[in-house]
């Protein structure tokens, strides 16, 4: 009973229902639910998180103030690739033949997270960078960036704020 890979966590409610509202002002048209939007925003699309927070920078200052040392992103270094071939039934020319396939798998690490205080820091550090660099505020930046979060700055070790 107390073997905890046996366990199922269940989410937890917070609120009750009704966890969504009809949006005011539509008609409704057969086939077709009318737009339901969150309770905290019935009256309204929600522009700002509060009053004050316009930009993304406030935005990073509020959440770095709010949360703290709170768990803001995590990440999984990969330990190894694992590649395997298998043979996979395809129809080539109107004929089903086996091919091989390659398959990959990759096995990750635990999760290691990054505070929103730490967060805020490297991206204090990364404007400032951009700055030295002689950046101004209307100049516009693209960055392109793999879909994970790769670790580029160290907080505390050779930095300089």
């Amino acid at each position: 009973m107390n073997n905890p890979k046996t366990w199922h966590p269940q989410p937890k409610v917070y609120k009750s229902p009704p966890f969504t509202v009809e949006v005011a002002g539509y008609e409704k048209v057969e086939g077709e639910s009318i737009p339901r939007r969150n309770t905290c925003a019935k009256d309204g699309l929600i522009l700002v998180p509060e009053e004050g927070v316009t930009t993304i920078y406030e935005i990073l200052r509020r959440a770095a103030k709010k949360f703290g040392n709170a768990k803001a992103m995590g990440h999984r270094n990969l330990i190894r690739n694992h590649e395997e071939t298998k043979k996979v039934k395809k129809t080539i020319d109107g004929k089903e033949q086996e091919v091989d396939k390659k398959w990959t798998y990759y096995e990750l690490g635990e999760y290691t997270y990054v505070s929103y205080n730490e967060y805020e820091k490297m991206a204090l550090q990364c404007g400032a960078g951009l700055r030295k660099m002689g950046m101004e505020k209307s100049d516009r930046v693209h960055i392109f960036a793999a879909t994970r979060f790769v670790k580029q700055f160290q907080i505390g070790r050779n930095t300089k704020y």
